[in-house]
């Protein structure tokens, strides 16, 4: 059963991926470069993360979880930063990986592997044993 949910999964994400350059598309390019440059992105890097993103929403909290960070407080605390690591998780090819590995809970242990934030979250842990 767990298999099936996890190809569901798959499959409402990437259908969440295929509306999401659609809206993309029917918007103007000054609407889009727009949205791009409130994000601090470019057009291209805006519609790689549209194209690539759907689960990121659910991975980075529970990889941030992993690293035995609390997501609410970065967002508080560094907002900028959380931006930035949604962008590259959203960016990321490695969704399945990630997934195995959380659910392993060996996330924290093989990030460094496959995950394009295991660095900032390393630095944020260390940062969190100093205090």
């Amino acid at each position: 059963m767990k298999m099936l949910d996890a190809l569901v999964a798959r499959w409402r994400d990437y259908q969440t991926n295929v509306a999401g350059l659609r809206e993309i598309e029917a918007c103007s390019p000054e609407m889009v470069a727009q949205m791009a440059a409130d994000l601090g992105i470019t057009r291209a890097e805006l519609e790689e993360v549209i194209s690539h993103g759907a689960g990121a929403d659910r991975l980075m909290p529970r990889m941030i979880a992993a690293f035995g960070l609390d997501a609410d407080e970065l967002a508080r605390t560094d907002p900028a930063a959380v931006r930035d690591m949604a962008i590259l998780c959203s960016r990321c090819e490695t969704k399945g990986r990630c997934v195995h590995e959380l659910d392993a809970g060996t996330a924290a242990e093989h990030a460094e592997e496959f995950c394009p934030n295991a660095n900032t979250f390393a630095l944020y842990v260390e940062e969190k044993l100093k205090h």
